[in-house]
Formats: C-alpha cells, sequence, structure tokens
C-alpha cells in the first residue's frame, strides 16, 4: 500500500526553500527585470526616434519637394514610393513601440508582485523571530516567578518555624 501512496502523493514530501532562499531568489528575480526595464526603456526610446525620423517627411505631395520638377514622371512615382515607404516605417515603428509599452508595463506589474512578495516574506520572518523573543521572555519570566515563589515559600516556613519555636 505504501507504494500506491507514494504514487498518490502520500510519499516524502521534498521541503521548500527556507524564507531565506526564497528571498535571495526573488531579488535575483527582480535585478534580472530591472535589467528588463532599462533594456525596454531604451528600446522604446529608439522606436520612437525612428518614428520621428520617417514620420517628419513631405508625404502630402503639396508642390513642394521632387513633385514640382518632374510632376507625374519617374522622379514623382520614386518620390510617392519613397513617402509611402517612410510612412509605413513610421507607423512600423510606432506599432513596435506600442508593443514594446505593454510588454514594459508587464514588466513593471511582475515586477510590483515580486516586490510584494519579497516584503511579505521579510515581515513574517521578521513576526516569526519577535514571536520567538517573546516566547523567550515568557520563559524567562515564568522562571523568574517559580523562584520567587520557592524563595517565598521557603521565607515563609522559615518565619511560622521561627514563632513555633522549632527554629534556631
Amino acid at each position: 500500500m505504501s507504494g500506491l501512496g507514494r504514487l498518490f502523493g502520500r510519499g516524502k514530501k521534498e521541503k521548500g526553500p527556507t524564507p531565506e532562499e526564497a528571498i535571495q531568489k526573488l531579488k535575483e528575480t527582480e535585478k534580472i527585470l530591472i535589467k528588463k526595464q532599462e533594456f525596454l526603456e531604451k528600446k522604446i526610446q529608439q522606436e520612437l526616434q525612428t518614428a520621428k525620423k520617417h514620420g517628419t517627411k513631405n508625404k502630402r505631395g503639396d508642390g513642394k519637394g521632387a513633385n514640382r520638377e518632374d510632376p507625374g514622371g519617374k522622379q514623382g512615382l520614386l518620390t510617392l514610393m519613397f513617402k509611402v515607404w517612410a510612412g509605413s516605417a513610421a507607423l512600423q515603428a510606432l506599432r513596435r513601440k506600442k508593443r514594446l509599452e505593454q510588454q514594459l508595463a508587464q514588466t513593471d506589474g511582475t515586477l510590483s508582485t515580486l516586490e510584494f512578495q519579497r516584503e511579505a516574506i521579510e515581515n513574517a520572518t521578521t513576526n516569526a523571530e519577535v514571536l520567538r523573543t517573546m516566547e523567550l521572555a515568557a520563559h524567562g519570566m515564568k522562571k523568574a516567578y517559580q523562584d520567587m515563589w520557592v524563595w517565598g515559600e521557603g521565607a515563609q516556613a522559615q518565619e511560622s518555624s521561627l514563632v513555633l519555636g522549632f527554629g534556631s
């Protein structure tokens, strides 16, 4: 039957990490996520610069630039194609930027959760230590009162023997 018990989870249970190990692992993970945040912020700035670079071109064809010299010719077609490509590149950069911002928001949420868990473990560890200290203090007080009681009984016994004339 013990074989079946182990098969269904009644066997040896693995011990989880100590609070100190868990705190250390959470701190390491927090460092990794902070690095990821910095990387994502840098990439967002790069995509924003790319969008600005490609988005400031003249895409309207309002008589400025190459269309004025060669309207309807090969130069105009190339200019139009470049404008479409530049607009497309700006939109793609903005889409990438938006996706990176979503990843950054998700990373921020995960980091907040990890910080909350780490603080909860630290608080629990502190509370456990305080309780152990209070228990030790309670045992010390109990011992002090027991010693007082024993001393009090002994002193009372000596007094009564002196009164009755049994003592020296």
